[in-house]
């Protein structure tokens, strides 16, 4: 019963991303709707929020983050290449070019457009229907603001994909394309056009404030797996924090470490989590290999979590129809992964050496977050190791808040000239990298007095904390949208060198030519 119920809200709700031009004369007398607030949670739970999905699977091979290894002569490999062409090289077809017969094979969450949608239809449904149920007004209301806070964070994604960056030097985001804003459940015959970037912003505000409002007035012992107030302010920092708005936000970020202050001390656990580390006496420890940052048995800093879909996990062989940044044929003493971490990244790291037997390894994100190849004959090739993975998962840290607060009052200081916000700052900064350095070394704190030398510091503290958790390719963007260089190659010899020139229009991605072309009042981005 329940699965026919969940069927029949989400054909109507999949109407906008599916284009039918009408969908029934009339209501069926046996259509199954949700009587109860306890219907309503499972369909947050199965629909609402993203658990078993993909919100996006492209934006990661599109970053400066990651090399190409290419096919190294053999067969498999250059397959496995190949499948990352599209986004890798920025294509202008993106999503058509990973649907081609001989391309990617797994399609399910390949179009982000369909698939973010399908969860806002969701959310959607709550807020329709919550009225309509039974159940007390506080379980309500808990529930309406989980959704709008939902709905927030998918429009959030959704704009800084499809739309032109909010902060972009000329742009008036009052008169640039965004994205359609859909807000209601209803069942018609209307196509949606474009909302501009600054009307979805303002809708992404007015959700995040009214489910915090909601959520605090009828509180709710959700944990981790939900929306709470705790979540909201952090988004709310985010949002701000890509309009420049420094000073809202600061006060977000302010608000959730009042509420969860405390950071992951990787030095704690891991021997426990079982990573290819050393320990005190100089014996290599090897186990498995997982990023648990956001394992709660471990990590006392995660604020919202959720798990990918399983299509980004896989075995690391060339036959996983999976896009992720381990797109790589198994370990081998010879031949190195196709899609690695880039060298780039990876020196930034102030650590030790994965094949280095000294007891004080450094900075301890690079065995964390990273895999390296566990071959210790072969060179040690670093790539990344998906929080998808076993207790991973993706979702919202506290460590972003001491990030976000951090480079709010760096932009202060060099808006306002008021110097005193810098050691603020850095006090910030160097408590997130007293939490992520080998503990037996005692942490010596950065100091500096330049306020654009601590901009930049902060930039790459904030790349390296959140290599592949989708901070890069938005980050980038807000940055003024610097050049980028891919160098591609199937088979030796063939290689190109792809460049992403600064400003380039391919930072905002094109919407799928199957959205077009069941919406004429879509626009295609340039």
């Amino acid at each position: 019963m329940k699965q026919v119920f969940l069927f029949t809200i989400l054909l109507c709700g999949l109407l906008f991303t599916t284009g039918c031009n009408k969908f029934l004369e009339e209501q069926s007398q046996n259509e199954i709707r949700p009587s109860t607030i306890d219907d309503l949670r499972g369909l947050m739970s199965a629909e609402g929020y993203p658990y078993q999905v993909t919100l996006d699977q492209v934006t990661e091979f599109m970053t400066d983050n990651l090399q190409c290894n290419g096919g190294q002569g053999q067969a498999n490999y250059t397959k496995a290449v190949a499948k990352g062409r599209a986004p890798f090289t920025w294509s202008k077809d993106v999503y058509e070019d990973l649907l081609l017969p001989d391309g990617f094979s797994n399609k399910t969450f390949v179009n982000s457009w369909e698939t973010i949608y399908g969860q806002i239809s969701g959310c959607n449904v709550v807020l329709d229907y919550i009225d309509k149920v039974s159940g007390s007004e506080a379980d309500k209301n808990n529930l309406r603001g989980q959704a709008l806070a939902m709905r927030a964070y998918y429009y959030f994604l959704l704009v800084n994909m499809y739309g032109k960056p909010y902060n972009m030097p000329g742009l008036d985001p009052a008169n640039s394309p965004g994205v359609p804003l859909r807000l209601r459940l209803l069942v018609t015959d209307s196509l949606y056009p474009r909302n501009s970037v600054a009307e979805v912003y303002h809708q992404v505000e007015a959700d995040l404030k009214t489910g915090t409002a909601l959520m605090k007035a009828y509180p709710q012992n959700n944990g981790i797996y939900k929306m709470s107030p705790l979540a909201a302010y952090a988004m709310l920092s985010r949002m701000y924090l890509y309009q420049e708005k420094w000073e809202q936000s600061i006060t977000y970020a302010d608000s959730a470490i009042a509420l969860k202050p405390g950071l992951t001390q990787l030095s704690g656990y891991l021997k426990t989590g079982g990573y290819y580390v050393y320990n005190t006496v100089g014996t290599p420890y090897s186990g498995t290999y997982q990023n648990r940052i956001y394992d709660p048995g471990l990590s006392t800093e995660i604020i919202w979590k959720y798990m990918p879909h399983a299509s980004m996990v896989g075995s690391g062989t060339t036959t996983d129809e999976v896009l992720r940044p381990v797109l790589s044929p198994t370990y081998s003493a010879i031949y190195k992964p196709v899609y690695t971490v880039s060298n780039e990244l990876l020196q930034m790291y102030d650590a030790r050496p994965q094949s280095d037997t000294a007891v004080y390894l450094g900075d301890l994100r690079l065995r964390t977050y990273f895999r390296a190849n566990g071959i210790i004959a072969a060179p040690i090739i670093y790539y990344f190791f998906g929080g998808s993975y076993g207790p991973g998962g993706l979702g919202i840290r506290v460590s972003e808040m001491y990030l976000n607060r951090a480079e709010a009052r760096i932009q202060l200081a060099i808006k306002t000239g008021n110097t005193a916000l810098l050691q603020p700052a850095l006090d910030d900064l160097n408590t997130l990298r007293s939490a992520r350095y080998d503990s037996r070394k005692a942490y010596e704190p950065v100091v500096m007095t330049n306020v654009q030398q601590a901009l930049g510091f902060c930039r790459d503290e904030r790349r390296k904390e959140f290599p592949f958790e989708g901070h890069r390719w938005f980050d980038l963007r807000r940055y003024g949208m610097p050049s980028i260089t891919h160098f591609y190659e199937e088979d030796p010899g063939t290689g190109q060198t792809f460049t992403l020139a600064q400003g380039d229009n391919r930072y905002t991605l094109p919407i799928p030519k199957a959205a077009l072309e069941r919406n004429g009042l879509l626009s295609q981005n340039p």
